[in-house]
């Protein structure tokens, strides 16, 4: 039986894959119609039925309870996730409140704001004056103030703010904040402006992942310290540590252009890098006697030990599991267990422990990856790759096509674009990503030894120099990336399903498996030349005072010096200054839509003697109390009007 199968059989896999079914059904198909006490009740009584059904149940019917307990953990992913997101989410009163707060992580200095996440604890009740718990993580935005210093980690600050949940963007750039930020286990965020934030005396004790943060600071201020600064910096800050903050847009473009900015990500490649690093290193205890298992912990444990110093990262969490479950299962049980099962192992206690992780891009993308590597690696390095004499490109290659052909639906989905050079790229960037990883941990080493370390930090300095320039030059390329590429989910998943049917054809190249490819390939191509040859609908589109264009994911803003303007047979006037106070016309213009925005003065008495209004609409940046007179005036004048929400309003062309 080969692995594939194997892993289909493992029991874990099932449960896993129940789970996941039933946090997605949760969140995209039952999404505010759930409640923990009705879930609990039934997977209780899910759970008694399954005991009862194991006694009574013989072989021939095994069927029935394997079934019973795959809905049972349906049922445990359901729960888990709409407890979760009750955890997370709170109803913020409106307007400005006072709270007290803990900083749970470092402080990054922005342009005029320094920003970080904060455990609101209480909140001041503003009828009793008391203060009520809250318990929630937000994002808070405060500016410097002369007379006190900025918190640090784990003190206590009293702020006075408005916190909200931010407004979806999805009508706009497809994009929804306020879901990213729950998934991030974020309830809001919030700025403080001076004068509306205090700092306390109280202190609290820092966890182990505060320590870890501290420590990946120490590491990074280090690197400061050596000499390095600018993009080389930063490179390495990402690489080794997973510090991200010193990265650029124009670097971070650099990379994604290229089709290897996971290599800027700390994940399951650095982990590997490191291992094997680690392997040679202590390839001689194999030798001695229970050699093996001695080099296994130690490497575990070494990994861990990165982990540690690179802040607890999740993703670094994530490699490092699934490793560990790789290295220890293969001890116990070496003929029958394989990546796929360590992978599969680590996935369900994640979700176990964080059901939302099921919608982290970074997740999806990661697991897919390492998924795919494991089943299409052995297949492209015996057809595709066989005949390449040089066995690091053969293998490079391999493993980057594997990689790429797996995570190809979430990418096209989610970015919109495709890095026409990511093997070269890869080929280029594996050799220089173990030269950087292994040179820094070198020079953390041998920092006891002055010349030697300097030595090996200009070296270091040189490769990570040579690695960004190899970069620019394939962004230079011609037709570097593919952009602009609009995929919808259903295309994903028949993507998907033409992958699987892609492998099959390869692992049984028999009239089946080749008759599902080209059904698949059929319905595939079929959609995608339905959208691109069908009518192209476009909306306009009324959001952040500012009038677009939006076709498919394309959105133009729309611009006019005058304020006015005409889409197909529409016309809008966009009201955000007083150019037309006190003005008057022989005749008024008839307008589809009058869009009322922040920065509007005067009345409508005023517009409507310049303009015939079909619909006014009253954008959300407007005070309440001007919105709610500017209402009053609408209803006694007799005129149609609607308020746009914080995400904005389509409207069809």
């Amino acid at each position: 039986m080969d692995s594939v199968s194997t892993l289909f059989t493992y029991p874990v896999f099932r449960l896993a894959l129940s789970l996941a079914t039933g946090i997605f059904l949760s969140e995209r198909v039952f999404a505010e119609n759930l409640s923990v006490t009705v879930l609990f009740l039934c997977l209780l009584f899910s759970f008694l039925s399954i005991s009862g059904l194991y006694f009574v149940s013989s072989y021939r019917f095994r069927f029935i309870f394997g079934g019973a307990v795959c809905f049972c953990f349906v049922l445990l992913g359901m729960l888990l996730s709409v407890f979760q997101v009750e955890q997370i989410r709170y109803n913020w009163t409106d307007g400005e409140q006072t709270y007290t707060a803990v900083v749970e992580d470092i402080p990054q200095p922005k342009k005029k704001t320094v920003q970080a996440t904060v455990r609101v604890l209480t909140q001041l009740d503003t009828v009793s004056g008391q203060w009520k718990p809250v318990d929630r993580s937000i994002y808070l935005y405060w500016m410097p103030d002369s007379l006190q210093r900025s918190p640090v980690m784990g003190e206590h600050v009293c702020f006075r703010a408005c916190i909200r949940r931010p407004a979806s963007a999805s009508l706009l750039t497809g994009f929804d904040y306020g879901k990213y930020l729950e998934v991030q286990g974020i309830s809001g965020t919030a700025v403080a402006f001076q004068g509306n934030w205090k700092l306390l005396s109280r202190k609290d004790s820092l966890t182990i992942e505060q320590k870890a943060l501290l420590f990946r600071e120490s590491i990074v201020e280090k690197f400061r310290r050596w000499g390095l600064e600018g993009e080389v910096l930063a490179v390495v800050s990402a690489l080794t540590v997973g510090d991200k903050s010193e990265l650029t847009p124009e670097l971070k473009d650099t990379y994604s252009a290229a089709g290897v900015s996971h290599i800027l990500a700390l994940s399951g490649l650095h982990i590997g890098i490191l291992a094997m690093i680690l392997s040679w290193l202590l390839y001689p205890l194999r030798y001695m006697w229970g050699g093996k298992t001695v080099t296994s912990v130690l490497i575990v444990g070494f990994l861990w030990g990165f982990a540690l110093m690179t802040g607890l990262s999740p993703s670094v969490i994530r490699a490092v599991t699934m490793f560990s479950l790789y290295i220890i299962a293969s001890l116990c049980v070496e003929e029958r267990f394989s990546g796929g099962h360590a992978l599969v192992m680590a996935a369900f206690l994640m979700l176990l422990y964080q059901p939302l992780y099921l919608f982290d891009v970074s997740f999806q993308l990661s697991f897919t990856a390492v998924m795919s590597i494991i089943l299409f690696y052995p297949v492209l390095s015996s057809h595709l790759v066989r005949s390449i004499p040089v066995k690091y490109i053969r293998n490079a290659m391999a493993v980057s096509l594997a990689a790429q052909l797996g995570t190809l639906p979430f990418i096209l989905y989610y970015f919109g674009a495709f890095p026409t050079y990511f093997l070269l790229a890869n080929l280029i960037i594996t050799p220089l990503a173990v030269c950087i990883l292994g040179s820094t941990l070198l020079a953390l080493c041998l920092e006891v030894l002055p010349g030697v370390n300097v030595l090996v930090i200009s070296c270091l300095k040189r490769v990570v120099i040579c690695l960004n320039e190899a970069m620019e030059w394939v962004q230079g390329l011609s037709a570097s990336q593919l952009t602009s590429i609009d995929y919808s989910e259903g295309q994903v998943v028949l993507l998907f399903l033409l992958i699987s049917a892609l492998y099959a054809c390869f692992r049984k190249p028999v009239f089946r498996s080749i008759s599902l490819l080209l059904l698949v390939f059929s319905l595939w191509i079929g959609t995608f030349l339905c959208n691109r040859f069908s009518s192209e609908e476009h909306y306009l589109c009324f959001a952040r005072s500012s009038v677009y264009v939006k076709r498919d994911r394309k959105l133009t803003l729309l611009d006019s010096p005058s304020g006015i303007y005409r889409m197909d047979s529409l016309t809008i006037g966009l009201m955000d200054d007083d150019r037309w106070r006190r003005k008057e016309s022989a005749s008024r213009l008839m307008l589809d839509y009058v869009y009322i925005c922040r920065g509007f003065r005067g009345n409508l008495s005023e517009l409507i003697r310049l303009f015939s209004p079909r619909q006014i609409l009253f954008d959300s940046s407007l005070h309440p109390r001007y919105r709610e007179d500017m209402k009053k005036e609408c209803r006694e004048l007799g005129l149609s009007y609607t308020e746009v929400p914080e995400q904005g309003v389509l409207v069809r062309l």
